[in-house]
């Protein structure tokens, strides 16, 4: 064998990498200075709003109506409960209804809210914010302070309730706010964070916004926005390879929705100063691409990281969405991320100029052409692959997560991670809670390492370099094959991993039309000691009965079977898992085992030195009969028979040049090799 194949399918699988370009802005590139309002609101977009204010259901519409109700009832909507939020939610509100209709009981509401975030901190008036307000929660407020409070300096400025002292006191806010965050505020200078997500969107709406009028500071400002902040840090993280590539989260989608939106709403208020990211667009094209494919058939997004959802998926975010039509994306993209809106039903009301600039966008929707897309796609920014049998709501989908260390937080070290959905019924499920820093909460297989600390074993750690998928494609017949190699992650700080190999080959084979599928795990390691273990788990949302080498169960309309074809040790148990959290005393970062939800956990524990385990887990409907397993002697692999068809899923050792087995003849078997 020359390289891992899939044999005996119709054609070859070549996945090509699109090259994303990047125009990096110049260091010319001339601070703005010119009239205001300079961010987004031209002639054309006042006009939209103007009609669509007239409009029942818009966003437009709303926030009209959402004003009036703030200014009849201010009393109402004097406390800030969380960070600016609030405020910030309010003075968005008012300043679409007031560039739709010009009132001025719209705009001098809007004053109350900017007053307010700008020396305020809990109740409009109390005058306990100013300078240090944006520094709570190591600068957490300054994504609800900083844009929203530019947007108003620059849309009212020539108002007579703008006066000149007033500006005055907002730039030095603004200089405040965003020289502190600079030097102290968390992740600044990390891309693909929830944190500098809103630290970049807000310090570059503020050096547009006040552009000219801020001296030579203001000048310093753009040139670190333009040159610093987008030029070198997110020009890297955009460019293939880079931890944007793909279009994923790497903090999951609990904090992805509105990071994104960020992203593309500063990187459109760039464009329009001159100063494009041609990077931007193919960004936007890969994160529709990415949340059509992170879609469950039963319509759930894969989490992929931190949740507090008591469910197994999370609910799509309306923002993951609306972010290409908020930013600068292709027209497909915006047509497609509008029909995705309408099908999924996805609508907000917490941030009511993202929804009104995605309403704004003059594109009719078209449906995503899935029919002419693959079923598969791999996120390499941070390394998910997102595979199904076949579109629809009656297919099997398959998350598997396996990516070196990437620079961000709420995300645990599981390389080897998968989920496992059927039709609307979600079967292997990862209920890590949230905070968790332990691969035995979700369905990562771990090796228990010598070297790293006690309280972090048997998880992976934190310092992998290499880890990652060697391939992961999909045969034209619908197999999917991956391989996640990660024996790099038990490398502790700058010491070498002390696990010579660790590698989990997933092998999904559909069968009766895409309905019905086996997944075949095959899991080899080696620690080098018989102390040190591998640690292997599958989790059901559901109760598992186990008997002899099977444990079996039902999700919904699905049964789920796990099947044991070989190990090289270790007793497989069943436990029923009662929902917890990882903070609680006695629980080690590294060896909570707590979900988030109940479910029944399939375990096993092969010893070392030499560790391998083949699990088949069968997903199907109630009514068909599981497939015949059958071990293959002499490799790591498996024979499965279901319905007059045969696979043969193997996985060589690594490095083997040649790889020898007896399997059945015959035009319906298909042969799956996975090997070095």
């Amino acid at each position: 064998m020359r390289r891992p194949t899939i044999a005996a399918v119709a054609s070859a699988v070549v996945v090509v990498a699109a090259l994303v370009t990047l125009t990096r802005p110049a260091a010319a590139q001339q601070e703005p200075t010119g009239a205001h309002p300079r961010l987004f609101l031209d002639d054309a977009l006042r006009a939209t709003w103007k009609r669509q204010a007239g409009q029942k259901g818009t966003a437009v519409a709303r926030a009209v109506r959402g004003c009036d109700e703030l200014r009849k009832h201010p009393k109402d909507h004097a406390r800030d409960l969380y960070m600016g939020l609030d405020w910030a939610h309010h003075l968005q509100t008012c300043l679409v209804a007031w560039a739709a209709t010009g009132a001025d009981d719209h705009a001098k509401t809007a004053m109350v809210y900017f007053r307010a975030m700008l020396d305020d901190l809990e109740v409009v008036g109390d005058g306990k914010g100013g300078d240090e307000a944006a520094r709570r929660d190591s600068g957490f407020a300054i994504r609800a302070m900083g844009p929203y409070t530019a947007l108003a300096y620059d849309w009212l400025h020539d108002r007579p309730e703008m006066t000149e002292d007033l500006r005055a006191t907002a730039r030095q806010r603004f200089a405040a706010w965003t020289t502190w965050y600079a030097a102290n505020g968390y992740r600044a200078r990390s891309p693909g964070t929830n944190y500098h997500a809103g630290y970049l969107v807000a310090i570059t709406l503020i050096a547009i916004a006040q552009g000219g009028e801020a001296g030579r500071a203001g000048a310093r400002m753009w040139g670190t926005v333009v040159d610093e902040l987008w030029g070198k840090d997110m020009a890297k993280a955009l460019a293939p390879g880079g931890l944007l590539d793909g279009g994923d989260w790497g903090e999951g989608w609990q904090y992805g929705p509105l990071s994104v939106a960020e992203y593309a709403l500063a990187a459109r208020a760039l464009a329009e100063q001159g100063a494009k990211i041609d990077a931007v667009g193919t960004w936007l094209a890969a994160l529709l691409r990415h949340n059509v494919h992170a879609l469950s058939p039963g319509d759930g997004m894969f989490v992929a990281g931190d949740t507090q959802n008591e469910q197994p998926n999370q609910a799509p975010g309306y923002l993951a969405f609306a972010a290409p039509l908020v930013g600068d994306a292709d027209a497909d993209t915006w047509a497609w991320s509008r029909d995705e809106l309408a099908q999924l039903g996805l609508t907000s009301s917490e941030f009511p100029l993202f929804e009104a600039l995605a309403e704004a966008r003059a594109v009719a929707a078209a449906p995503v052409p899935r029919a002419s897309w693959p079923t598969s796609y791999l996120a390499r920014g941070v390394g998910n692959f997102y595979s199904r049998s076949k579109w629809g709501q009656d297919g099997v989908w398959m998350v598997a997560q396996c990516s070196s260390t990437i620079d961000v937080d709420h995300r645990p070290a599981n390389a080897g991670n998968f989920v496992l959905s059927r039709g609307r019924d979600d079967v292997i499920v990862d209920p890590s809670p949230y905070g968790s820093l332990s691969s035995l909460t979700s369905n990562a297989p771990t090796v228990e390492s010598a070297q790293l600390p006690d309280d972090y074993k048997p998880s992976q750690a934190y310092w992998s370099e290499r880890t990652g998928f060697p391939w992961a494609r999909q045969s034209a017949s619908g197999i999917v094959a991956a391989r996640c190699d990660y024996a790099d992650q038990y490398k502790f700080q700058d010491r070498p991993s002390d696990v010579p190999a660790a590698v989990r080959d997933l092998v999904l084979v559909p069968y009766h039309d895409g309905a019905d599928a086996a997944l075949v795990v095959i899991d080899r390691a080696q620690s080098g000691d018989a102390a040190r273990a591998l640690y292997l788990r599958f989790k059901v949302p559901g109760t598992l009965a186990l008997a002899g080498d099977v444990a079996q169960g039902k999700v919904g309309h699905t049964q789920v079977a796990i099947t044991r074809v070989a190990a090289s040790g270790g007793t497989a148990e069943v436990r029923a898992r009662k929902k917890g959290d990882c903070f609680g005393e006695g629980t080690t970062r590294g060896g909570c085992d707590i979900p988030r939800f109940e479910v029944d956990e399939y375990r096993l524990i092969p010893p070392g030195p030499q560790m391998s385990a083949i699990h088949v887990i069968d997903v199907s409907a109630a009514t068909k009969a599981a497939p015949v397993v059958t071990p293959i002697a002499g490799v790591d692999g498996v024979l499965l028979e279901r319905d007059g068809r045969r696979a043969v899923v193997i996985a060589a050792a690594p490095g083997a040049t040649e790889v020898r087995y007896q399997a059945p003849r015959g035009a319906a078997v298909s042969h799956v090799v996975a090997g070095a």
